[in-house]
């Protein structure tokens, strides 16, 4: 590298990457890696009608219906995430 060329740095704070992944975004990426639609499918069937409820205390509340996310401890979801990524790193 010359003493006159520029240097760009990027940082990334994973943190809270699973959180912040777009699933209606994230059905399509995998397709542009050469993935097959069924298997496309599938991991939307997987990722489709998740649901939580919040403890608090004693009082449990109502089911909500979960848009956004990856499941944090899934075996699927470090691969969906790198998917994910990957398609960031490349449209940059």
């Amino acid at each position: 590298m010359g003493v006159n060329e520029a240097v760009h740095q990027l940082f990334v704070n994973f943190k809270n990457g699973f959180y912040s992944v777009r699933r209606e975004v994230l059905y399509n990426i995998p397709i542009g890696f050469g993935i097959v639609l069924k298997l496309v499918r599938l991991i939307k069937l997987f990722l489709s009608e998740t649901y939580s409820r919040v403890r608090v205390g004693k009082n449990l509340s109502d089911m909500f219906p979960i848009m956004n996310s990856l499941k944090l401890g899934d075996a699927l979801s470090p691969l969906l995430f790198k998917f994910a990524l990957d398609y960031a790193i490349m449209r940059v």
